[in-house]
């Protein structure tokens, strides 16, 4: 006996054809569905043929345009990444979901601050527009690598500032009477400098002349002098002189010197009390 016999039922249908018959009589309920339903698909398929085709030829320059775009090497890289990221997307998508829900509970509130600031708002919004503010902004952009050093040193000087503080805050109130002392005599100074109407060049050169003759007083040799001058001048009982020891004193060469030093000191007063007179 051959194969095909053996495959053969005594009906005269094959193996295959029988399972079919008995797998169709058991999804018979699905398959009376199923063809119900292509039915109907038949159905709106033909009623929606004419439109769909109509709007395939109306719209087929962007249909064109669309498949060109997907069919770009930029898309496809796009699509790819968007599948590469779909976890960061998706959790993108709930802040988004999250944040509009926040922004249609504040929209009533903000609205209601707008309404009572609209004023305020004009006026910020001219003053942003000016041209002194376009400018400023300009500026700060140009800028902008200095003002984040600046920033930076800011920084730091506001945590040396805080380290500091305590130190200094101590110190003040130790030196709180010399600091009384040093205020007392600035405000003396301000006003005697308002009551004597000074002009602050002409007190800066006093006080640079001032300057200069602490420092010729400091002079050793100004210092040597005036000390011999002291100490002959606190000598207990000198010697009475005569007209004759006068003239035996001229002999003397540290007596001629210091007539000498008095000498072109009267002459250096008389040269600035004659040079007053000339200018009144």
């Amino acid at each position: 006996m051959s194969l095909e016999e053996d495959s053969i039922d005594p009906d005269g249908s094959t193996l295959e054809e029988t399972e079919v018959a008995r797998a169709i009589e058991e999804n018979e309920e699905e398959l009376a569905e199923l063809l119900r339903l292509l039915a109907t698909t038949e159905e709106l398929a033909e009623d929606l043929a004419p439109e769909l085709r109509e709007t395939v030829r109306e719209n087929r320059e962007p249909i064109r345009e669309l498949r060109l775009a997907f069919e770009r090497e930029e898309t496809v890289l796009l699509l790819r990444k968007v599948g590469e990221e779909s976890e960061t997307l998706v959790e993108l998508l709930d802040v988004l979901s999250a944040s509009k829900d926040l922004a249609d509970d504040l929209a009533p509130e903000l609205r209601v601050a707008v309404q009572e600031n609209r004023e305020v708002i004009e006026r910020l919004r001219l003053a942003l527009e000016s041209e002194e503010t376009l400018v400023l902004l300009e500026r700060l952009g140009d800028n902008a690598d200095t003002l984040a050093e600046l920033l930076e040193l800011l920084d730091a000087t506001h945590d040396l500032a805080a380290d500091l503080t305590p130190q200094l805050r101590e110190v003040a109130q130790e030196n709180r009477d010399v600091i009384r002392d040093f205020r007392m005599a600035a405000a003396g100074f301000a006003e005697a400098q308002e009551n004597n109407d000074l002009e602050m060049y002409e007190l800066g050169r006093n006080a640079g002349n001032m300057v200069g003759l602490v420092e010729t007083l400091g002079d050793p040799k100004f210092t040597t002098a005036l000390d011999a001058t002291l100490e002959g001048l606190a000598e207990e009982d000198p010697k009475p002189v005569g007209f004759f020891g006068l003239l035996r004193a001229l002999f003397d060469a540290d007596v001629r010197r210091a007539l000498g030093r008095l000498m072109a000191a009267a002459r250096g007063l008389g040269s600035v009390s004659f040079e007053e007179k000339g200018e009144e």
